[in-house]
């Protein structure tokens, strides 16, 4: 008599805490493979209790907490509403959780700007998207300045503020304020940096600059934001110098970030 062995199906046979313990050494791409080699594998990699795991692996039990335990609600007008109609709304709260919140300098129609001046864009291969913005006015243009943008529907939590930047023998005289606040009634942290001409040349001196040679952007935190309550809402970002006494030239702005902070 012939005695058949049966195999062992790991789809089926391990657990599902051993598959979550499991996605912790593969990618996203990995685990969208597995899920199209099964049914058993499809349920659990769609599940909102595997994709509330990795967001509780990835960024922490407080975002977590945030933004599974206590029912994230979304208005009806943000563009991820969508998340209500979906079977697996942990899923799309982990993308919307990594995804890089950037908005570039050389894409006017995200910003405001004053109307003292024409701000132009110039070619920069090393930037976000090939163009950057230059202040440089003329000696005889003497004007304040300001530029301000809107970071839509951004979900709860703690945002540092990241301008990416290069000087070219900067001319700032007076103060130059970075701001950056979320639009609630009662919004928590506000970002809020101060720089003066001798900070502009501060850290201009210490790159040595001769943007003609090397790549020499750098990353200045203007601090932290946070957005209370559990629904997602805009977040101000302005950039302002009050000096219209003296012209403003040799800094060079690629794009602004807010990236999650880990709690």
């Amino acid at each position: 008599m012939v005695i058949e062995q049966q195999q062992f199906d790991w789809s089926i046979d391990l657990i599902d805490s051993i598959w979550f313990h499991i996605s912790n050494y593969l990618t996203i791409n990995d685990i969208h493979r597995l899920s199209c080699t099964c049914s058993r594998l499809y349920t659990l990699f769609t599940s909102n209790d595997f994709w509330s795991y990795l967001i509780r692996r990835q960024f922490g039990y407080i975002i977590w907490n945030r933004s599974i335990k206590n029912s994230l609600l979304l208005n009806n007008d943000n563009q991820i509403t969508n998340l209500k109609n979906q079977s697996c709304r942990s899923k799309l709260i982990y993308f919307e959780l990594l995804k890089r919140k950037r908005i570039s300098f050389s894409d006017f129609n995200l910003f405001t700007f004053d109307t003292n001046r024409n701000y132009t864009t110039i070619p920069d291969l090393s930037s976000l998207n090939g163009y950057v913005l230059y202040i440089k006015d003329s000696i005889e243009i003497c004007y304040s300045l300001h530029i301000e943008t809107l970071f839509e529907n951004i979900l709860p939590g703690k945002y540092d503020v990241i301008w990416r930047m290069k000087l070219n023998i900067p001319y700032m005289l007076g103060e130059t304020e970075f701001f950056a606040v979320a639009e609630q009634v009662n919004p928590g942290q506000a970002a809020y940096m101060r720089w003066t001409q001798d900070d502009f040349l501060s850290m201009y001196r210490c790159f040595y600059c001769d943007i003609t040679k090397t790549n020499l952007w750098f990353y200045q935190t203007i601090g932290i934001i946070e957005i209370n309550g559990d629904k997602p809402c805009n977040v101000f970002i302005s950039m302002t110098n009050h000096d219209s006494i003296h012209a403003k030239y040799g800094v060079y702005l690629d794009y602004v970030e807010l990236k999650l902070c880990l709690e």
